[in-house]
């Protein structure tokens, strides 16, 4: 460029000159607001920091009290069955083969297979030798003072989370008093104790869940300030290391709640919570997050204005290098523009000055910028359009695959559905070693009844059947319409004697509450064959088969009953574990 011209750079000339005012103007305003915006940026975070923690300790402790709650009204609500009382006085009348004793167990057994958050349940005397339990149980040494004189019989005894020298792993215990019949003292000798282990895995999971980089697991101490888990995580040795909190903040927590930073032993500069549980378990929720980590963002903040500003006084010596004529401003101004719309900003307006070329073009871009606007609109409502239409598809198949696999007189599954599903519940019970039981179930003299009632009378009897076998199963059993008057259930996780009771529970109530008479005045009738996989056969069409010949044989028999098929061969393997029948 020639020396002189307009566009040309002289130290002490006018551009020179322009540069030194636009950066002092840029520089002073830009430093002092980014100075208080960094102060500000530091107390709302720390404000925002401590508000979350603060907020999520309080979620964590309600939902560890409601946690610990439902421990202690399933071990109040479990004690107080007769099932235990019967068992507790068997074992006192030296009777641990007696029927009592072994309702006990199987009492025990059937509350533990329904409820994953213990490891196991047990029944003890009043000295804490344990009676009758889901395994081999002992009550621990550091427990044993927890059942020593009298006890309160309105509340639940929690142990402290301790290891176990029975185990070799932490444990915890939540103890019911069971106070003596008839027995109107709310404390005094209990007669026994009820007692559930805790699977702290269940604890840990409750303790880690919805945990976030800044709302991390919690810590959980027990009274004396020491730690029982380390970020949602139990520790090998609960109840032996203090959490590296000083004096004056514990002090500070009482009751409450408190947040604070400090420098923690082991944990370097950390801003963590505090909060006091009010539950039955008496300790604390400690959430911790690094102080790095905690504050990243205005770290970044920080960098973000160090390189804003230098990009900005940059940009502003260039600009004045390369826009020396006024005519770069608008054309600055119409590629900026067209930035903006190229990144998607269509609410874009540039003021038009003068007559020129450059506000004729700047028109044109104006009225470029409202069509493409305009057309996106109308794109945005098209997609609209086409989003409701395949909603309405997705609700429409929908309904097409309910009505597909239903029945449309009874509601129940159909026969096609019924095909499937049992391949496929024949294959889950052989991959993971659990029994499956089927009923076959067929209306006695149904045709007679037809004949005498008509037929709308025979499909409303038909659909109330259908009902009380729906009504009479577990939520994970299934019940279908096999065909004709026939009807088909499915019971997974089933054996064989816990059908045959859901069969004879189901029998009974057809024949109770059957409105019209069946054949000859008698009660609308049904009878049942029971098969069970694997004992009767390892494959979905003889199992069928065997269902189906032990219907025949209840039809043979007079109708009106329950046949179970007897065992195709011996069982070879070991029985499946089994979940309890509906």
């Amino acid at each position: 460029m020639a020396e002189g011209s307009p566009t040309s750079f002289r130290i002490g000339g006018v551009q020179s000159k322009l540069l030194v005012v636009v950066l002092l103007c840029v520089t002073a305003p830009v430093v002092t607001l980014g100075l208080f915006l960094m102060r500000r940026n530091q107390e709302v975070l720390r404000e925002k920091v401590a508000e979350g923690l603060s907020s999520h300790l309080q979620r964590k402790q309600a939902a560890f009290d409601d946690w610990m709650r439902d421990r202690a009204q399933e071990a109040t609500r479990w004690s107080a069955s007769f099932v235990v009382y019967e068992g507790l006085d068997a074992f006192a009348k030296d009777a641990p083969e007696s029927r009592a004793a072994r309702d006990l167990k199987a009492y025990l057994a059937s509350l533990l297979g329904h409820y994953r958050v213990y490891e196991s349940l047990f029944v003890t005397d009043g000295g804490g030798r344990v009676l009758s339990g889901t395994r081999d149980e002992q009550l621990e040494e550091w427990a044993r003072p927890l059942v020593q004189g009298d006890v309160a019989f309105d509340g639940v005894i929690l142990s402290p989370l301790r290891k176990s020298d029975f185990l070799g792993r932490p444990t915890l215990l939540v103890l019911r008093p069971i106070p003596p019949p008839g027995s109107s003292e709310r404390r005094g000798r209990a007669l026994g104790y009820f007692v559930e282990r805790v699977d702290l895995r269940e604890l840990e999971s409750m303790l880690a869940e919805d945990a976030t980089d800044l709302a991390p697991a919690p810590w959980l101490l027990d009274g004396e300030g020491h730690v029982l888990a380390r970020a949602g995580k139990i520790v090998e040795d609960p109840g032996v290391r203090p959490f590296p909190i000083t004096a004056a903040t514990a002090s500070a927590a009482g009751a409450g709640s408190v947040v604070a930073e400090e420098n923690l032993a082991g944990l370097g500069s950390t801003v963590y919570g505090l909060r006091s549980l009010a539950g039955g378990f008496s300790g604390r929720l400690v959430s911790a997050v690094p102080s790095a980590h905690a504050y990243q963002t205005l770290q970044e903040s920080r960098r973000g204005l160090i390189l804003a500003g230098a990009a900005a006084a940059f940009m502003i010596v260039i600009l004045n290098f390369v826009g020396a004529r006024q005519i770069i401003r608008p054309i600055l101004l119409l590629s900026e523009g067209a930035k903006r719309v190229a990144a998607g900003d269509l609410e874009i307006y540039l003021p038009v000055r003068g007559t020129d070329e450059i506000a004729e073009l700047t028109r044109a871009f104006n009225d470029m910028a409202q069509r493409i606007r305009e057309g996106r609109e109308s794109l945005e409502r098209a997609r609209d359009d086409l989003t409701q239409a395949n909603a309405g598809l997705r609700d429409a198949n929908r309904t097409l695959e309910t009505l597909a696999i239903t029945d449309g007189l009874t509601s129940l599954f159909n026969r096609r559905h019924f095909q499937e599903t049992f391949d496929t519940e024949i294959r889950r019970a052989e991959h993971q070693g659990r029994l499956l039981s089927v009923l076959l179930i067929d209306i006695d003299h149904f045709k007679q009844y037809n004949d005498r009632h008509g037929h709308p009378e025979g499909d409303a009897a038909l659909r109330r059947v259908a009902a009380l076998v729906n009504k009479g199963i577990r939520s994970s059993d299934m019940a279908f319409r096999y065909g004709g008057e026939e009807l088909a259930v499915l019971l997974p996780a089933c054996p064989k004697a816990q059908a045959g009771e859901v069969a004879e529970k189901l029998r009974n109530a057809i024949r109770t509450h059957s409105p019209r008479s069946g054949r000859f005045g008698s009660p609308l009738t049904v009878s049942i064959g029971v098969a069970t996989f694997p004992e009767d056969a390892r494959a979905a069409g003889p199992l069928m088969e065997r269902a189906d010949a032990a219907l025949y044989a209840a039809k043979a028999q007079g109708r009106d009953r329950v046949v179970s098929t007897p065992p195709s061969e011996p069982s070879a393997s070991p029985q499946p574990e089994t979940g309890a029948a509906g």
